[in-house]
C-alpha cells in the first residue's frame, strides 16, 4: 500500500508587505434599526503579485468584548490596486462598538 501526503502552505511571509498592512478599516457603524454592525475595508495589495485575500472583522465594545464578527473574501486584487468591500457581523450589536481586522489571509493568484 502506497499512501501519498500532500500538504499546501499558504505563504504569508512577505516582510516588508505583511497581508495585515494592505488591509484596513475605513468606517464602522451599527444600523439601530437592524442592530448589525457594518466595516467598510479598503483593501490595498503591495505585493508583487495579484492576489486573493480573506479576512475577518472583529466587532468590538470599548472595553474589549468582542460581540460580533464578519467574514469575507476578496479575489483577484492586483499589485496595486486598491479595493473596497463590506463586512457585516453576524450578531445583533446593541451598543457602539469598534471594527477590527483580524486574520488576513494573502494568496497569490
Amino acid at each position: 500500500m502506497i499512501v501519498v501526503v500532500l500538504v499546501v502552505v499558504a505563504a504569508n511571509d512577505d516582510t516588508d508587505h505583511p497581508p495585515a498592512d494592505d488591509v484596513k478599516v475605513t468606517s464602522c457603524t451599527v444600523n439601530s434599526a437592524t442592530q448589525q454592525a457594518t466595516a467598510r475595508v479598503e483593501i490595498h495589495n503591495h505585493s508583487s503579485k495579484s492576489s486573493t485575500y480573506a479576512f475577518t472583522v472583529e466587532f468590538v465594545t470599548a472595553n474589549g468584548t468582542r460581540v460580533s464578527e464578519g467574514g469575507t473574501a476578496s479575489s483577484t486584487v492586483a499589485p496595486g490596486q486598491t479595493v473596497r468591500t463590506e463586512v457585516g457581523g453576524v450578531d445583533r450589536v446593541t451598543q457602539k462598538v469598534t471594527c477590527k481586522v483580524a486574520d488576513v489571509t494573502r494568496l497569490a493568484s
